[in-house]
């Protein structure tokens, strides 16, 4: 499956495992400088976390298929107050839309792009790998956040990282 996500009609019928392989774009290093070189991020950094939680957050950061994507994982966004989440972001504006979990299926907002509603469809209902799940377009590209629960997938941001390049994809970011 190596390179071979965009091959992929439904990443959350599949194990983590499989997509992670799928989404490799570059050979192994005989000395990686982060854990997710094969998957193009050549860049990886900490981020300090706010008191009184401390700590630091990861970013993997690279260029993946002519664009600019990052990873950030344990992150807490202002908006959702002292909860660490994951994040996979691709730099590429888009039209603005919004994507929401409803049972275990992605749910575009009200008004969405055709083309967003395309690969929604395609997709079928699966709450361990989409639960609370928030993708978010616009100027500023193509976000996708879930918050770290005991509850969610802790490989989450697998999945959220084949859907935002996914969705660049069809959108043509």
């Amino acid at each position: 499956m190596r390179g071979r996500a965009a091959e992929i009609a439904d990443a959350g019928a599949l194990d983590w495992q499989v997509v992670w392989e799928a989404l490799k774009t570059e050979a192994p290093a005989d000395s990686p400088n982060t854990l997710a070189q094969e998957l193009g991020f050549d860049e990886e950094r900490d981020i300090p976390l706010p008191d009184p939680i401390g700590g630091s957050a990861t970013e993997l950061s690279g260029t993946r298929h002519g664009r600019s994507v990052k990873l950030r994982l344990g992150v807490i966004p202002s908006r959702w107050r002292d909860s660490p989440v994951t994040e996979a972001h691709v730099e590429s504006p888009v039209a603005p839309f919004q994507v929401r979990t409803d049972d275990g299926r992605l749910v575009a907002e009200p008004g969405p792009l055709p083309e967003v509603e395309e690969v929604l469809a395609g997709l079928a209902p699966a709450p361990a790998v989409w639960r609370d799940v928030v993708v978010e377009g616009g100027p500023d590209g193509i976000l996708a956040r879930r918050p770290l629960t005991v509850r969610g997938n802790p490989q989450g941001y697998v999945y959220d990282l084949w859907l935002v390049e996914r969705l660049a994809d069809r959108l043509g970011a």
